[in-house]
């Protein structure tokens, strides 16, 4: 499913009206019908509701759903805010239904907002603002955000709670905190991305009959990423004439010293992803420590180790000249977990990213210690063309490469990780809670995950599921998005079979192949 901006609804609503010939007015009784339907359904038992309309086609659809309730037997009130001369045409014939139908209508024009009983009421419809709606509310608007919010009853929004922008960006003033918002046709962005989706609450996709050519279209392109998105693109068939070779081939690079159990992880995910084969690239010392704790990972041991004076940039250089030429194909690299923020690291990272081109490894996924050596490289240079690069920052990381307070990163999230893809050259995935991924252009929002991936090692693991994605033939942003998808799902799967909000990175990683069953 799609997700989209204001204007891109726009022009949805326009086509449909203006070239299939869907009139304007039965699209928002369609609407209308659709909040009311949804009350009745999931809502039952409710004995008063007050729906708060403003004068545009969001209170338009407002009073088409009071009208249905009212008509099932449910008590229904109508605020309206506003002047009656200012109702939208479109609007104006379903206000005259309720007014001749006896629903009860009150104006709110001035400070009565504040005199409102909410209390009386078991739920209150929002259909205030809706889509199109930027800025700050103010005045009488504001008043009757703020007593909503006020209230004890549940509030349900149409389309968007009032006074939360639709593209993504935080609200900048008074927004509606609904427990229920059902949205026309597509998703907008706020409902799917944070902070907005605290604004929404449960949300519902209210289908009302926009052409799927268009609700489909390639010039959307914001894609929620859920089981229907995953499950058309994860399934992949192996021939029984196959090998391990065709299977793909994985490079990891880290776990240096004392910080072996990232990559451990990060190898552990990708071999229940379903790699063919994976090789290990690290310290020594590191590789005396995790040489066969996973039977199937192949480890290779740098010469050069911690903080060696005689590592030099040409000893590196001459190392990973010699490991490349050793005749083996890599098909994708993991560098960054458990890497490590030394000198010696640094030189490590540096001529790895320099090589990769000329190695053969068309794709390449930085994470952890790695982002932290990137943002020090890319302050000098581009990535090297020829490979598709994936970076998979948390806020503090995406802080630094970007060289932005998270504060003002998180005011607008899918914008900046947006800007971050743009900027590195690489597709961005931006952790977090509703987990965005672009190239800068395209953009997937993930619809898994939970709270206990708050914990050590989950990205590491994030970071194994995608390499071995990487492997499938699919591109970096699909298989940055599935992984996010599969990362998330493989920890609702273990929270709910084990009734705990508490999980360790390797809780995820015994749920992987759990999760793949689409």
């Amino acid at each position: 499913m799609k997700a989209v901006t204001a204007e891109e609804m726009r022009r949805i609503d326009a086509a449909a009206i203006g070239e299939t010939g869907i009139p304007g007015g039965v699209l928002m009784a369609f609407a209308g019908k659709a909040v009311a339907g949804f009350v009745l359904e999931k809502l039952k038992g409710l004995r008063r509701v007050a729906v708060l309309c403003g004068s545009g086609n969001n209170g338009g659809d407002g009073f088409v759903a009071a009208y249905f309730l009212s008509n099932y037997g449910v008590d229904v009130d109508v605020f309206i805010v506003g002047e009656k001369r200012n109702v939208s045409e479109t609007s104006r014939p379903y206000l005259t239904i309720c007014e001749r139908s006896h629903i009860p209508v009150t104006w709110i024009v001035d400070e009565a907002a504040h005199h409102i009983e909410y209390n009386r009421y078991d739920l209150i419809i929002d259909a205030l603002l809706g889509t199109g709606f930027s800025g700050t509310p103010r005045g009488v608007v504001a008043a009757v955000i703020n007593a909503v919010n006020a209230a004890d009853a549940a509030v349900l929004a149409v389309d968007m709670p009032s006074g939360l922008p639709s593209d993504g960006e935080a609200p900048a003033g008074a927004a509606v905190r609904a427990k229920y918002t059902v949205t026309i046709g597509l998703p907008k962005i706020s409902l799917v991305v944070y902070p907005g989706k605290d604004y929404a609450g449960e949300t519902h996709v209210a289908d009302i009959g926009f052409p799927r050519a268009l609700t489909e279209s390639d010039e959307l392109r914001t894609d929620v990423v859920d089981a229907a998105y995953v499950g058309t693109r994860l399934r992949t068939s192996r021939g029984y004439d196959t090998y391990k070779g065709i299977a793909g081939h994985l490079l990891l690079v880290g776990g240096f010293d004392s910080m072996e159990g990232a990559i451990l992880m990060s190898a552990m995910a990708a071999f229940e992803t379903g790699v063919g084969l994976a090789t290990l690239i690290t310290t020594a010392g590191a590789r005396n420590v995790i040489a066969g704790k996973i039977p199937e990972l192949m480890c290779r041991a740098l010469a050069c180790t911690g903080d060696d004076a005689h590592c030099t940039e040409e000893a590196v250089n001459e190392e990973l000249d010699d490991f490349f030429k050793g005749g083996r194909r890599y098909d994708a690299i993991v560098i960054g977990p458990g890497m490590g923020r030394t000198a010696v690291s640094s030189i490590v990272f540096n001529s790895l990213i320099e090589r990769l081109p000329q190695a053969g490894i068309p794709r390449a996924l930085i994470d952890g210690d790695g982002l932290y050596l990137l943002a020090d490289y890319i302050a000098a240079k581009k990535l090297p063309e020829g490979v598709e690069w994936i970076i998979t920052p948390h806020w503090g990381e995406a802080s630094r490469l970007a060289q932005l307070h998270v504060d003002e990163l998180k005011k607008n999230r899918l914008r900046s990780a947006k800007q971050l893809a743009q900027w590195s050259g690489a597709v961005a995935l931006l952790k977090g809670p509703a987990t965005i991924v672009t190239d800068g252009t395209w953009s997937l929002i993930n619809t898994t995950g939970n709270p206990a991936l708050a914990t050590a090692g989950s990205g590491d693991v994030l970071s194994g599921i995608i390499g071995a994605l990487l492997l499938r033939g699919i591109d970096a942003l699909e298989a940055a998005g599935i992984g996010a998808y599969l990362h998330g799902r493989a920890a609702d799967m273990y929270v709910e079979d084990s009734q705990s909000g508490v999980m360790k990175a390797t809780d995820i990683v015994r749920y992987i192949r759990k999760a793949m069953c689409m």
